[in-house]
């Protein structure tokens, strides 16, 4: 195992400068322990992971700044006794009232004389590989799917047509009868929602790719509320907008952007009209993404925006929430199942995320993450 070579001497200034600028702007966290674990290092990285400013924990002990984590004394621990580097993934550090899933690697420092002084441990957040796998094995599922339903969808369209066309001409040689009006009114009505479901069909089995221009997120939203604008005032709601004006424009395709707004608004509405005794708080906010806290712009990694809508109506059983983004998945009487599951699709094939948690004491968030940046 090849030794880490130790910090230049205090003396050597020129080095240490150098030394420290590389940690200080290493995407992943960095925090350099001594030999009492003393934290001696604290890049800015790691403190926009832990949100905590590296005055306050220069010279104090990781296990007092960290008590929740006790794995990260483990592993200044272990890499001092053992002198061997280490990397252990699928760990959760306790960050922000949440837990937040981390990699983390330990390797030793070694003095001129070869005693190991130290350790650095390298922290990496993965939230974001996880949400990417995530979003991987849906849209694998679904492409799956969609090699099965979008033959069959191909051979039910041309049917339902004739089906209606037929109840259209019955309908004009049938005598003016009301009742039968209203039968072939079924017909008709039944038909086109069919229809309308074989098409989400052959959208989740063959999505279109998008066409990519320069975007305006805040022009997309105003858009899609400006549709829903009567149905909001309809039931009462207030709407709160929150726009951050110095976001810059993403690569997108517009008309999807809109499609998986409008769908996510429009449940929102829909969850909170629904109620006994209706709801009436809806917002949707925008702002730089800071949930992944160590995936900045510099050292090539990407920046994201995101999207929140959030609702105060019933919420979502926490069950149910992992599975809302699942073809035919539905708590609706009337739905379909295939409306987050688009909007999940046409998100992943923007290289963006999309994820649902319970608001507390009551109601439901969606955030939505969308590159500003693509290579």
């Amino acid at each position: 195992m090849e030794k880490a070579s130790s910090p230049p001497s205090p003396g050597n200034h020129d080095h240490r400068t150098l030394w420290e600028n590389v940690l200080r702007h290493f995407k992943h966290a960095v925090i350099v322990l001594g030999r009492d674990s003393s934290i001696v290092f604290f890049n800015q990285a790691a403190e926009e992971l832990t949100r905590t400013p590296r005055a306050k924990v220069l010279g104090r002990r990781c296990v007092d700044v960290f008590p929740d984590t006790p794995v990260l004394h483990e592993m200044f621990v272990r890499a001092r006794e053992s002198r061997q580097s280490e990397t252990r993934g699928e760990e959760e550090w306790d960050l922000h009232h949440k837990q937040v899933p981390i990699r983390i690697t330990s390797v030793p420092i070694w003095d001129d004389v070869g005693e190991v002084e130290g350790a650095a441990l390298v922290v990496e957040d993965v939230s974001r590989q996880i949400a990417l796998e995530e979003a991987a094995r849906q849209n694998e599922n679904l492409a799956q799917l969609g090699t099965l339903v979008a033959g069959l969808a191909h051979e039910v369209r041309n049917p339902l047509a004739g089906i209606k066309g037929a109840a259209q001409l019955l309908a004009q040689k049938l005598p003016d009868d009301a009742s039968l009006k209203e039968y072939t009114d079924v017909i008709s009505s039944e038909t086109d929602r069919l229809s309308s479901l074989v098409g989400d069909l052959l959208h989740l089995g063959a999505p279109p790719k998008p066409t990519l221009t320069r975007v305006n997120i805040h022009q997309v939203l105003q858009r899609v509320l400006a549709v829903l604008d009567s149905e909001i005032q309809q039931h009462g709601m207030s709407l709160n907008c929150t726009f951050d004006p110095s976001l810059p424009d993403i690569m997108a395709d517009s008309e999807q952007l809109q499609q998986v707004f409008l769908n996510l608004i429009k449940n929102a509405i829909d969850a909170m009209a629904a109620m006994p005794v209706p709801a009436d708080q809806l917002s949707v906010h925008t702002k730089m993404e800071a949930d992944y806290y160590v995936m900045r712009a510099s050292g090539g990694a990407q920046s994201y925006l995101r999207v929140e809508i959030n609702d105060n109506g019933p919420g979502i059983d926490p069950e149910v929430i992992q599975h809302i983004f699942e073809p035919f998945y539905t708590t609706k009487s009337t739905g379909t199942g295939l409306g987050l599951a688009i909007a999940q699709r046409i998100v992943s094939d923007h290289q963006g995320t999309i994820r649902a948690s319970q608001r507390q004491p009551t109601g439901t968030s969606i955030w939505v993450s969308l590159p500003i940046q693509r290579s």
